[in-house]
Parts: C-alpha cells; sequence; structure tokens
C-alpha cells in the first residue's frame, strides 16, 4: 500500500512540475557591437524580465536573432519602424 501511495505522490509532483515549472525563454548573454541594418530586420521581441540582461532581439531576413541593447537610438528606430507595420 504504502507503494502505490508513493507511486501516485511521485505522478502527482511530476504532473504538477510540467504544468507548472520552468519554460524555455529566450535570454541574451551579451549586446551585439555592431550596427544591424534596418531592412534586414523582420520583426523583434523583448526578452523576459526574468533574464539578466534586458535586451531585444531582432529577427532577420536571414534567420537568425541578434540581442541588441535597447537604449540604443538605432535600435528604437527599428522597433519604431516595426511597430508602425502592425
Amino acid at each position: 500500500m504504502r507503494t502505490l501511495a508513493a507511486l501516485l505522490a511521485l505522478v502527482l509532483v511530476i504532473s504538477v512540475s510540467a504544468q507548472y515549472g520552468p519554460t524555455t525563454q529566450s535570454c541574451c548573454e551579451k549586446h551585439t557591437p555592431h550596427v544591424v541594418p534596418a531592412g534586414k530586420v523582420v520583426s523583434y521581441f523583448k526578452t523576459s524580465s526574468n533574464c539578466y540582461l534586458t535586451a531585444i532581439v531582432l529577427n532577420t531576413v536571414a534567420n537568425k536573432q541578434i540581442c541588441v541593447n535597447p537604449d540604443l537610438t538605432w535600435v528604437q528606430r527599428i522597433v519604431t519602424k516595426l511597430d508602425s507595420r502592425l
């Protein structure tokens, strides 16, 4: 009987942790020092507030993701341009 109770408890713990456990997040380790041409960027997203480094991730036409500093003027221009397309 104890084995059955332990097994049920284990199943319960696994199902709860799968539901409420950590999710996959995109966090950046560093910002790129290079300027990315606006014409090469198709979309962007902001990293989670749980990330150590605040960043914007630019998605390019070449299907690359580039981490950039959201405080830079050229980054803000790209974000404004992309937002105006919506």
